[in-house]
């Protein structure tokens, strides 16, 4: 991922985000925090912080969202797991989102989103 992309996708998420969004760096990689994402009405919880990690060497972000985050059926999704990111403790989960560089990433966060509204 070229630094271009990543320098895009944080104007475009603080456009949409304003001051929930937190920027940092951990090596070769741009963190990316969103302090509260709504989910949907029945995800437990609705909202969640969520974390984007950017590395020109990875072909598209990570994504991570606080630990506990349920889905819709209020099970927790399928292959997750909690990974330390930055030194904080974050929740992984198998979901592929399709995204190529130059997309935009406000589409690539509402894939994310809509992960929780699933029952697996």
């Amino acid at each position: 991922m070229q630094s271009e992309t990543i320098e895009q996708a944080k104007k475009d998420v603080i456009a949409v985000y304003g001051e929930e969004v937190r920027f940092g760096q951990e090596g070769s990689q741009t963190l990316m925090r969103i302090n509260s994402v709504e989910l949907y009405p029945t995800c437990r919880p609705p909202a969640t912080p969520m974390l984007l990690v950017f590395d020109q060497s990875q072909a598209k972000p990570l994504v991570y969202v606080q630990p506990g985050q349920l889905l819709a059926n209020g099970c927790v999704p399928k292959n997750s797991s909690t990974a330390l990111v930055a030194g904080e403790s974050w929740m992984q989960f198998s979901f592929n989102i399709p995204w190529t560089e130059g997309d935009n990433i406000i589409r690539f966060i509402a894939a994310a989103r809509q992960r929780f509204t699933q029952d697996e």
